[in-house]
């Protein structure tokens, strides 16, 4: 072949390659295309979603559902904003809020628009719908000085009729006429000026207007709030009392009856806002309070404490919990101006938007009823799970409670919970890291965590000593300020730990115990005195190989904390909250998820993807037969455990990566005092009671309406 055939084959050779490359070029592009096609168009529809009667149910029955109004902290201390957008299809009515008493509300002035931001008094600019403040007078999208017109001789309706009269007069002028409430009464500023010159320039004019009215400049205030149009910065209502009232915001009612309120976040309120001025010294803003009814509020509460999917029998219990817990804990931040903050630290609440007709219902049902010992309304602490057992609150804190004892719960299958058993590596250097990070005095790395000693009838560790590289010492002796130095990774006391390995054990519930169980649970039971079933217990050994794979701990290491997740958006960065279930958009659709169903994988999780190991344990059957505790009395709820449970505890070790960093293996997510979530779960699931599953945590209590508790 000649020369010339030769590199006319190769260039038709080249040009197919080329022409190939080409096209998957092109294929690429056109995919990449729809990708961002196909994700603008689910984002347009997901800001588009309107807030309407389908994403929550009725709820009106619980608004006025009582004489207690409960004050939730929204926004608050260092976490307040110059300003605060809330949106109802409705339009809303701004009012003077006392936030004291009763926490009354008085209408004053209907605003018929949509959206709205408070935010605080004074010349404001605007970057990316966010305000700050300016001292800049030629970046003021919102100004802080007006032309006030005294009207506080005149009631609402003359007020109204004289403020329709100015609005028609000043738009001759191009002067927007602001309604204010300030300090005993209305009152009309005019315009919005950067500047005072630049108000001083109109009262003249002003006082033509309205000649028998007093009239002159006013500026910003430190207890001032202004509700504006986020779109068109138009200063809409303005309200100043010097803070001895509030001002306060409630939805009207939209085309379904409802009257919510929803923030940025998407999380929908009933209720009233508050909204007061916060100056701190570093921050300068408006904090938020939502007032809402107690029964209102429990069923804010219920969908983010547990899952609105659960058994109703669960979520009554945790209702009567919620209430309990409430009525003894209000007045806890009373000096920050609101009895309850909305976060963990008190109780998760975040407003209408997950309450459902099984929610409705356990609220419904349990209206007014608490859990009392010795006439007085408990304490009734909860966590996510207990592993197994519950501790004392003396041995947790300090100080014994009678109602509040170590349980046993076998009946909680942890082991198929989130968070509620966990494998967690750490060296040297991070737990001492950990622990000055807590507070403590740690030279160098730690050398030595020993178990010193266990609660009283637990596992939860009381006493645990931490030796460092220097030779010093910390003890700890209260189970709850363990897991206080050492979380978020250690989720509870109840845990083993070694160097390099450490053995432990998992213990199940058998699919034929719930049955048994479920069987033999009689709801509602009277008082008479149950039979005692003859006590038997069989133990059955054998030896397996236990082999750790990826496939078997994939979930045991990759579960994490979803709590204040930070994500990035086209916005910026936004942090996430996942409670018990997250609302994701799928190829399928709108799906509801269980956090156990969500998988994180991030530089702490991957290891769930490593390969596998084994060990040669024993394995442990145990079936055991509990009497059950006769009632004496009707109004007490007596401890519920199932007459019959069957576990199988295999006994393994677990080894670290590194043979010279610590091991724990753990069980239970929390503190470990007063009822379990998930354990309430199982029992509702084995048909137990509301009143079963309160017995069965909390000592000797009983259940009345909480007006008939005396003080």
């Amino acid at each position: 072949m000649s020369n010339h055939n030769t590199e006319h084959t190769q260039n038709r050779k080249r040009s197919r390659e080329e022409r190939k490359k080409m096209m998957v070029r092109i294929v690429a592009l056109i995919m990449a295309f729809l990708m961002v096609a196909g994700a603008a168009y689910y984002a347009i529809y997901l800001m588009t979603l309107p807030i309407s009667a389908t994403e929550t149910v009725d709820t009106s029955s619980l608004t006025d559902s009582g004489d207690v109004p409960v004050r939730v902290g929204l926004t608050y201390g260092d976490s307040v904003t110059v300003g605060f957008e809330i949106t109802s299809e409705g339009g809303f009515t701004a009012g003077i809020a006392e936030t004291d008493g009763d926490c009354g509300f008085t209408p004053l002035w209907d605003l018929a628009y949509t959206k709205v931001s408070a935010v605080t008094d004074g010349n404001l600019s605007k970057q990316d719908m966010t305000y700050s403040v300016t001292w800049n007078s030629a970046n003021a999208a919102v100004g802080g000085y007006h032309v006030q017109v005294d009207c506080d001789r005149y009631n609402r309706s003359e007020f109204t009729s004289l403020f329709q009269q100015a609005a028609k007069s000043m738009a001759a002028y191009g002067l927007d006429v602001i309604p204010a409430y300030v300090y005993t009464g209305y009152t009309m500023r005019i315009g919005d000026f950067a500047s005072r010159s630049d108000a001083e320039k109109w009262v003249d004019t002003v006082k033509e207007v309205f000649p028998e009215e007093t009239v002159y400049v006013t500026g910003a205030s430190a207890t001032s709030v202004s509700v504006v149009h986020p779109d068109s910065d138009k200063i809409l209502f303005e309200f100043d009392c010097g803070g001895e009232v509030e001002l306060g915001i409630c939805a009207r009612e939209d085309g379904n009856g409802n009257t919510y309120m929803k923030t940025p976040a998407g999380n929908i309120y009933d209720g009233v806002f508050v909204f007061a001025r916060h100056n701190n010294g570093t921050v300068d803003g408006v904090a938020l309070t939502n007032i809402v009814s107690l029964e209102a509020y429990i069923a804010g509460v219920l969908p983010y404490e547990i899952s609105n999917t659960w058994p109703v029998e669960a979520l009554k219990a945790f209702a009567i919990t919620v209430r309990s817990f409430t009525l003894t804990h209000k007045g806890r931040h009373e000096s920050s101006g609101f009895d309850l903050c909305q976060n963990v630290h008190c109780q998760v609440y975040k407003g209408a938007g997950r309450i459902n007709q099984t929610v409705l219902q356990a609220v419904t049902e349990t209206k007014g009823k608490v859990m009392t010992y010795d006439g007085k309304i408990v304490t009734a602490y909860y966590a996510s799970s207990m592993g197994g057992t519950t501790v004392s609150a003396k041995d947790a804190w300090g100080g014994d409670v009678p109602y509040l004892q170590a349980k046993e719960t076998p009946w909680e299958d942890y082991m198929n919970h989130a968070n509620a058993f966990w494998i967690v590596e750490m060296s040297p250097e991070d737990v001492a890291k950990k622990l000055r990070s807590s507070g403590y005095d740690v030279k160098g790395s730690v050398t030595d965590i020993r178990i010193i000693e266990f609660a009283e009838n637990s596992t939860y560790i009381k006493k645990l000593r931490v030796t460092d590289s220097s030779g010093g010492v910390i003890e700890f002796n209260t189970t709850d300020s363990i897991r206080a130095a050492l979380q978020p990774k250690i989720k509870s006391s109840n845990f083993v730990v070694g160097r390099g390995s450490v053995e432990y054990a998992e213990t199940t519930v058998s699919s034929s115990a719930k049955e048994t169980a479920s069987r033999q649970a009689q709801p509602q039971q009277t008082a008479a005195v149950q039979p005692e079933p003859k006590q038997t217990k069989a133990t059955v050994q054998s030896t397996e190989t236990v082999v750790y794979s990826r496939e078997q701990y994939s979930k045991d290491f990759g579960y994490t904390d979803l709590y204040n997740y930070h994500v990035l958006t086209g916005d910026g960065e936004y942090v996430s909250d996942i409670d018990f279930s997250v609302t994701l958009l799928t190829g399928d659709g709108i799906q509801d998820y269980e956090r156990q169903d969500i998988f994180v994988l991030s530089g702490d999780t991957a290891e769930a993807f490593t390969g596998g190991y084994s060990d040669e344990r024993e394995t442990e059957t145990e079936p055991e037969t509990r009497p059950a505790e006769p009632e004496t009395e009707p109004e007490t709820t007596k401890p519920a455990a199932p007459d019959t449970t069957t576990s199988e505890t295999v006994y393994k070790v677990a080894y670290a990566e590194n043979k010279n960093n610590f091991i724990f293996v753990g069980k239970g997510w929390g503190h470990g005092v007063g009822i379990s979530q998930y354990g309430a779960y199982d029992l509702a699931e084995l048909g137990y009671s509301v009143e079963e599953i309160l017995g069965a945590y909390f000592e000797g209590i009983k259940l009345v309406h909480y007006s008939a508790v005396a003080g």
